[in-house]
């Protein structure tokens, strides 16, 4: 073997596509990394977990680069002095944005620009700007932009090209819609100019890492046998150890995961916080109400996410997508008021499906009583479920928490 190359000790190993694992000599040392390479675990990681030395580890994973089952992916280094690119201004307005050819000519102009366009130029609002006018900004780009908004109208290749720009354009949105990333991002673009902020925060909004295929060594152990196994190893490798260090390195790693939980990295603080729990078994009572933290956090993200995807495709009449996205945002956050309204409005006013929405009505009622929509929106239900004075007795009962109601005003007149 050569000398071995030294590597970072952020640096990601990724599985080789088209690797015959079966055909290979595998040494259980090597199996042992294998099986716990999924593109998030870095080299300090599995040394980590290893049990091994420094050296020893190395000298293993640099046998795996030179099979050509494994390849390392180093993190991007950071320039002393990078030449500035001056900013480019994107106005996207509507009205003039062009159809057919024209419009495939503009998208690729867009991407052409978009690494050196700031994130408040591309969603075309002002530095100042309040988070509802972002979002409302964000709704607009997304009847243009959108993938769905173009379902078979284009070429797949045409397809991946607005993927891009939407994906930038939802970037924009996460991080400008979000108190912390904003101010943050402002910091960075004094500092590391438009490129470098854009790209440090690409990278914690919207990281997508390719971790090659599934690792198949074709072994007939019982699945169950075989993680038992790995467990008693990890456990015996932890033992061998003194309870000082390994306690005080689960103790870093705990920290690196509430690090990586403020950048929204959540699959990077799972990974830290499972390692701290193999480090420290007797810390498992901690470590697993984290990771359960993390999985409400991260929930709360997608649940928020679908919400507003569901918004935007309301705003532009798809409201049987719109019903799907608030669906999926309510069963990841079954009780949150917000979502439930906005299914039981589409259920009723777009999609008549009044039984439903009534039912989510009536569920929001128990906890809050005082909504004057509510009740508006469940005279409708009745309205639509031809039982017109339970209608008319639920618009009666907006109008007293609203006298002002214009809608349920006209719904009670034309009833009586």
């Amino acid at each position: 073997m050569s000398e071995s190359q030294v590597y970072s000790p952020e640096a990601l190993p990724l599985l080789c596509e088209g690797v015959d694992f079966k055909s290979l000599n595998i040494s259980p040392e090597e199996g042992f990394l294998l099986s716990n390479i999924d593109g998030s675990v870095r080299i300090r990681h599995l040394v980590m977990m290893s049990g091994m030395s420094q050296d020893q580890a190395m000298q293993l994973i640099q046998g795996l680069v030179e099979k050509k089952i494994i390849m390392i992916h180093e993190p991007r280094e950071k320039t002393a002095h990078k030449t500035a690119v001056a900013p480019v201004k994107i106005v996207i307005n509507e009205k003039d944005v062009p159809t057919g050819k024209d419009f495939e000519a503009f998208v690729d102009k867009l991407l052409e620009v978009m690494n050196r366009t700031d994130y408040y130029s591309l969603l075309s609002v002002e530095r100042t700007a309040k988070i509802a006018e972002v979002k409302k900004a964000y709704r607009k780009l997304s009847r243009i932009f959108h993938p769905d908004q173009h379902f078979r109208k284009v070429t797949p290749e045409f397809s991946r090209k607005l993927q891009e720009v939407f994906k930038q354009i939802n970037i924009a949105y996460q991080v400008l819609s979000n108190d912390e990333r904003r101010r943050t991002y402002a910091t960075q673009l004094k500092e590391k100019g438009v490129e470098g902020a854009g790209e440090e925060l690409r990278l914690e909004v919207a990281r997508k890492i390719y971790t090659g295929p599934k690792l198949k060594l074709g072994l007939k152990e019982d699945k169950k046998k075989a993680k038992d196994e790995k467990l008693k190893r990890l456990f015996a490798n932890v033992q061998s150890r003194s309870a000082p260090e390994h306690v005080q390195k689960a103790e870093r790693l705990c920290q690196l995961a509430l690090q990586e939980i403020r950048k929204k990295n959540f699959k990077s603080a799972r990974t830290n916080v499972r390692l701290a729990l193999q480090l420290d078994p007797m810390g498992a009572k901690k470590y697993q109400a984290e990771l359960a933290r993390i999985d409400q956090l991260e929930g709360s993200l997608q649940a928020e996410t679908q919400f507003e995807e569901g918004r935007a495709a309301e705003d532009n009449g798809e409201y049987q997508r719109a019903n799907r996205c608030y669906a999926e945002a309510l069963g990841i956050s079954p009780e949150n008021k917000k979502y439930i309204f906005s299914q039981a409005r589409i259920m009723i006013k777009y999609l008549n499906n009044f039984e439903r929405g009534r039912g989510l009505l009536l569920k929001l009622l128990e906890s809050e009583n005082k909504n004057p929509e509510y009740y508006y929106l469940l005279g409708l239900a009745y309205r639509g479920l031809g039982q017109k004075r339970a209608a008319q007795v639920q618009l009666e009962k907006t109008l007293e928490l609203d006298p002002k109601h214009r809608e349920a005003q006209k719904e009670l007149k034309a009833l009586k």
